[in-house]
């Protein structure tokens, strides 16, 4: 699976989300357990990662998203604006 190309851009664009959410490359690297040159080549699209690699990326997309929604849960609803305010 690793070597598809549509697999490999799939997980290049999910690890590129990752890398702005954990602050690049390096913390990604380590948050993933793999090398930073091993994550830059999987970033390009020109292989795709392992399988439990690509999971541990979709955690923090996931958790991410759940953070977010809580942060809104907790914020409340966003202010309806009025018409003056155009």
């Amino acid at each position: 699976m690793e070597k598809q190309p549509r697999w490999a851009e799939m997980c290049a664009r999910i690890l590129q989300q990752c890398e702005v959410l954990r602050g690049g490359r390096e913390g990604l690297a380590r948050d993933l357990g793999v090398h930073p040159t091993e994550l830059a080549i999987w970033v390009s699209g020109r292989s795709g990662p392992p399988r439990e690699v690509f999971e541990k990326a979709v955690d923090v997309i996931l958790a991410e998203h759940d953070r977010r929604a809580q942060e809104e849960k907790t914020k409340g609803p966003v202010p309806r604006r009025r018409r003056t305010d155009h």
